[in-house]
């Protein structure tokens, strides 16, 4: 029984559980040494065992030499990575060598940040940089983990690897002028290849600038964006929908749009929008319309107290016997509405402000999946769409056919060519709830049941009076 006695609580085999990442402790060469033995090996030393394994399977991709300046070979250490270049370092540049966030220790533990080092074969260390976001240009996000590469006019090759966020980085770079392709490297090759999302910019910097810009990446396309159908979205606004983002910074000046028929007189083009310029259009409409409403409020409501303080006038002097008699008054703003022939009515016929008018918007375009074309929520950058969006010069009669054909048009990628033909037919739509509510509507005031009132020269506005049943009373 001695020998099922209470066991002790015992670390385990090996000491404590490993948690920590291995950590870079020594580098050959040193930080910004400057480099005279172009048969230098490039090494990384570690403060415990390192794994063999790495995402993606080659050690090679584990670590990015910029510039390239030919294929380098990664040898496994104990406690170190070492890169051997074939034909050696070359003079006269200065090298950025990164590893990437993919050594890990042997307990799984995986470096989270880039490590960089930095030294010169001859060339100047002067701290020129170029930094920015690369982003989605459809979904205006973020790229995580997107390849870059910047091929100067010497033709040599600088990489570098933007982080979880998008953000990227050269540093160190010579001056001159660059091709600076994104992309996801989804073959790990470390070059853009056709079928893979990407963005290209061409750029310029000086000897110790700081440059930043923003890089968009996008799918390559080799098909023009073809129309695929109409929609009205009033009798006066058609939309024309195509299975591809449109160069919406082009503008319309080279797309040709018709619309014709067999059976009727085709209305014309007055004017056509992207989709991004038609959201910008009516939000400006709405809010100079939503300016004008309340303007117009402001001095209806002014006009009505003015009114009213008329009519209480004439009252008083009704009363007092003379109502004959021409009203003086003191009040400036009331002789002023008194005499004003166009907002205010002859006293002797009562005072009534008009109601306001309501003002048409312009319709909202429907919601269309895979698509959110237009400013982002935070006002950065504007998305683009898949319609352009045609303003004619007439209604649209109903139950007629006609042809939409358009020509010109180009997409995201640049590729021209786009249009197509597609039908356009506006259907009547025969709502049953709203010609019940209208003809309910048409009855629950009858004309007949106005209330009479003495002419004391004021107009009572029957709207406000709530009445009991069909002959007025409860």
């Amino acid at each position: 029984m001695g020998a099922v006695a209470c066991a002790q609580q015992e670390m385990p085999p090996g000491g404590p559980e490993d948690i920590r990442p291995p950590v870079v402790v020594a580098t050959t060469p040193g930080a910004l040494e400057m480099v005279t033995d172009l048969e230098t090996d490039i090494r990384f030393d570690f403060d415990e065992r390192i794994s063999e394994r790495v995402p993606g399977g080659a050690l090679e991709t584990a670590i990015s030499v910029s510039p390239t300046s030919g294929e380098y070979r990664v040898q496994h250490g104990r406690q170190s990575l070492t890169v051997k270049m074939d034909g050696g370092l070359r003079p006269g540049l200065v090298y950025r060598v990164t590893l990437d966030a993919a050594v890990s220790d042997m307990f799984g533990n995986t470096i989270t940040d880039p490590f960089e080092l930095i030294f010169s074969t001859g060339g100047e260390l002067v701290p020129t940089t170029l930094a920015g976001e690369v982003w989605d240009r459809i979904t205006g996000r973020p790229v995580s983990q997107a390849a870059l590469v910047a091929i100067g006019s010497d033709s040599l090759v600088h990489r570098s690897t933007a982080d979880r966020s998008g953000i990227f980085g050269f540093r160190y770079l010579p001056g001159g002028s660059f091709n600076l392709t994104a992309f996801q490297d989804q073959n790990r090759n470390g070059e853009p290849d056709s079928t893979e999302v990407q963005g290209l910019t061409p750029l310029s910097i000086a000897v110790g600038d700081t440059v930043l810009l923003e890089l968009s990446i996008l799918t390559p396309d080799t098909s023009a964006a073809n129309l695929t159908g109409t929609e009205i979205l009033d009798s006066t606004t058609v939309i024309l929908l195509f299975d591809d983002f449109l160069d919406y910074e082009g503008g319309t000046t080279g797309i040709d749009v018709t619309i014709s028929s067999d059976s009727a007189g085709a209305p014309g083009i007055v004017e056509l929008l992207h989709e991004t310029a038609y959201i910008a259009w009516a939000e400006e409409v709405t809010d100079s319309l939503a300016i004008l409403d309340s303007i117009e409020a402001q001095e209806l409501a002014e006009i009505s107290s003015v009114a009213a303080r008329a009519a209480a006038d004439l009252a008083a002097a009704t009363d007092s016997g003379a109502a004959g008699d021409s009203i003086v008054t003191n009040d400036s703003a009331l002789e002023a509405a008194l005499a004003d022939t166009v907002l205010v009515a002859t006293v002797g016929a009562g005072v009534r402000p008009q109601a306001l008018t309501p003002r048409g918007r312009p319709p909202a375009l429907p919601r269309l999946e895979g698509s959110t074309a237009g400013p982002t929520a935070d006002g950065r950058r504007v998305l683009p769409g898949r319609r352009l969006i045609a303003r004619i010069d007439a209604l649209i009669p109903f139950e007629t056919e006609f042809t939409v054909t358009v020509s010109g048009v180009v997409n995201m990628f640049g590729l021209a060519g786009g249009g197509g033909e597609a039908a356009l037919f506006r259907e009547v739509v025969i709502d049953s709830v709203a010609i019940a509510d209208s003809v309910a509507a048409a009855d629950s005031i009858p004309a007949g049941d106005s209330i009479a009132t003495a002419d004391t020269g004021v107009v009572i506005d029957t709207s406000s009076v709530a009445l009991g049943g069909r002959d007025g009373r409860r």
